[in-house]
């Protein structure tokens, strides 16, 4: 009878377990509220989301207004200030509170709109937009991006940027995390990091820009315009250019410790020193071409695509 009731004991923890987790189930419940918001927009008008921890995801869609769906954590709020050009949703946290949850949002944001996204620890996810303007800023969260823009801005202190939007004028730029941008750049292009590596694919450009400190910078361009220009620089990273044969442009490449591998001239090493240099005439030499590293190497590579 003992052995019988020590293996009964555990069927009535359990059991009483499980009316535990029901009973706290409907306040579970509570600690959410939902959200469903509709607003119409005018052709070209604003959209502009604030959200401090959670997600925020945004697609694009034909119609002229601006829907909002998502949950929010006990004790935050919405705010929404909406007229017919400008929609502004914030999301509201109480002063002095935490462990408040946080706010997953949804958004449909009409073609040809601006969007400004503004977010703290928030990770944000746009995909199949068509933007006259696309502004996102993150601090430690990751961003997301695909679909088209007249112009595009990405910023992150710490986050990774991944940007597949077809711009052209693109500008990105992290503190500790890394650039990955392609999917159909071109135009005006310019992208940095402190200490988190650039990688870019562009199409046909009329100025690039790539800047890092501790991280490496990759480059793959398919077209140069006339008169183009390309400008790398990293102190401790290495730089890889990867232009089309028919690239016309005066090529200008240094590093004061790392190598220099060209597929194109001759490089040059000081008499005295350490110090490698490479200057070359690609075509007739229409566009300009500098690549600058301190300590990390330096390649180019003509038609490689």
């Amino acid at each position: 009878m003992d052995i019988l009731a020590a293996r009964a004991r555990p069927r009535r923890n359990f059991g009483a377990l499980a009316l535990l987790l029901a009973a706290c189930a409907p306040f579970a419940a509570l600690a959410q509220s939902a959200v469903d918001e509709r607003h119409p927009l005018a052709p070209g008008g604003r959209v502009e989301v604030e959200n401090v921890a959670g997600a925020i995801r945004v697609q694009g869609w034909d119609r002229d207004e601006v829907t909002v769906v998502g949950t929010l954590g006990e004790g935050l709020r919405l705010e929404v200030d909406a007229s017919r050009n400008r929609v502004r949703v914030h999301v509201v946290y109480p002063r002095g509170r935490r462990n408040n949850g946080d706010a997953r949002l949804e958004l449909r944001v009409p073609k040809g709109a601006e969007l400004e996204v503004a977010t703290v620890s928030a990770d944000v996810d746009i995909a199949g937009v068509d933007l006259r303007r696309l502004q996102a800023r993150t601090v430690s969260g990751g961003l997301n991006a695909a679909g088209r823009a007249g112009e595009a801005d990405l910023g992150s202190v710490s986050g990774s940027i991944r940007s597949r939007i077809a711009t052209s004028r693109f500008e990105a730029g992290t503190v500790s995390g890394r650039v990955d941008a392609g999917g159909g750049l071109g135009g005006d292009v310019s992208a940095e990091s402190v200490s988190g590596s650039v990688d870019l694919v562009a199409g046909r450009v009329e100025q690039l820009r790539a800047e890092t400190v501790s991280g490496s910078v990759k480059m793959q361009v398919e077209a140069l315009a006339p008169g183009g220009r390309i400008a790398a620089e990293a102190v401790s990273g290495r730089i890889t250019l990867e232009l089309p044969a028919n690239a016309s442009a005066q090529l200008r490449a240094s590093s004061f410790s790392g190598d220099i591998h060209s597929s194109v001239g001759q490089v040059q090493r000081r008499r005295h020193g350490p110090g490698r240099s490479l200057d070359a005439t690609l075509g007739g030499g229409d566009g300009d071409i500098s690549l600058q590293s301190h300590s990390g190497n330096v390649r180019v590579t003509l038609g490689a695509r």
